[in-house]
């Protein structure tokens, strides 16, 4: 337990703790901000279904089903990276709260975020925490890849010898690599003096360790397809084997253009933009439409999901 600064009465623990949720409402904010910007071209009359809202909610508890087995996952990363073991209670609390800073504009928050782990947990330092999410981000990026590869190639080659791409689109992506390449000019010394020294805070891993965690990372992708998969379906686009893994790849690319553009908080826009591009036609357009901004609000409301459980567990443990 840090000691209580008597000048101000209030420990390093509380002030991160009261700074956390301050973050957490100010990225729920941001989200429902964004997210009724896609709302006027929603018809929500599917919602007089019970048959597609119970579908819905079961989707809703397996996008928090998600979140948990990560949080779960990223404590072991963290174990594996520093051989310090954090509490239980504690990784699932500080991992799905910060996962909600993802909502943030800047997409940085929830990385600093996990940094309370260090704070909180005696040996562990943010080098570990931060070197601990670098290694997730990755091996998630790469896994997705993969599976688009895998699963859209043929599609993508033939896609592109018969359709005639928007300027829009050529637009949109020479934005991205120019927004990502001047980051990366701009903070080129930093990144790499960063990587110094997280990298001199790493165990060696072993590469059973690394292909546990990278086989973890690939079932985590797809599970996360299927989530959106599983929505399609519910609200009434007809599904054959042939066109299921399509459709998961499609997504997964979506995925890696949201998570790899800085400054998009969660890939907001980014995602849809490039769904809309490339599954267009490959689903029902009304559908798809739909889906994209009912995925958001079922992906956000099982972050949130997420979080409770979290916090309800933590409350369990300690009243034991």
């Amino acid at each position: 337990m840090n000691p209580v600064d008597e000048k101000k009465g209030f420990s390093k623990k509380q002030i991160v703790s009261w700074a956390g949720t301050a973050l957490m409402i100010a990225s729920m904010v941001f989200l429902v901000r964004r997210l009724l910007e896609f709302s006027a071209d929603i018809d929500i009359a599917f919602l007089t279904s019970w048959r597609v809202v119970s579908g819905l909610i079961v989707v809703a508890l397996l996008e928090s089903a998600g979140i948990l087995f990560a949080a779960v996952n990223f404590r072991a990363l963290v174990k594996n990276v520093s051989g310090v073991l954090v509490e239980r209670p504690l990784g699932l609390v500080v991992y799905t709260i910060s996962n909600l800073y993802k909502y943030i504009p800047g997409g940085v928050m929830y990385v600093v975020g996990r940094n309370r782990l260090a704070v909180e947990t005696e040996d562990l330092g943010h080098p570990e925490v931060a070197l601990s999410t670098v290694l997730e981000g990755a091996l998630v990026a790469i896994a997705a890849i993969l599976i688009v590869i895998i699963t859209v190639r043929d599609h993508a080659l033939e896609y592109l010898r018969q359709e005639e791409l928007p300027v829009s689109f050529y637009m949109v992506l020479a934005a991205i690599l120019i927004i990502v390449c001047f980051v990366v000019f701009m903070l080129r010394n930093k990144i790499a003096n960063r990587l110094k020294k997280l990298f001199g805070h790493m165990r060696v891993l072993k590469p059973v360790v690394l292909l546990w965690r990278f086989g973890f990372a690939i079932l985590l992708m797809v599970f996360w397809g299927g989530t959106f998969l599983a929505t399609l379906v519910v609200m009434g686009q007809p599904m054959t084997r042939e066109l299921a893994p399509t459709v998961i790849g499609l997504f997964l690319l979506s995925w890696v253009a949201g998570f790899l553009t800085p400054g998009a908080p969660s890939g907001l826009g980014i995602r849809e933009f490039v769904m809309v591009t490339f599954m267009g036609g490959v689903v029902n357009d009304g559908v798809l439409i739909s889906a994209m901004f009912i995925h958001r609000v079922l992906a956000a409301a099982g972050d949130a999901m997420a979080y409770g459980i979290a916090v309800g567990y933590a409350h369990l443990m300690r009243s034991k």
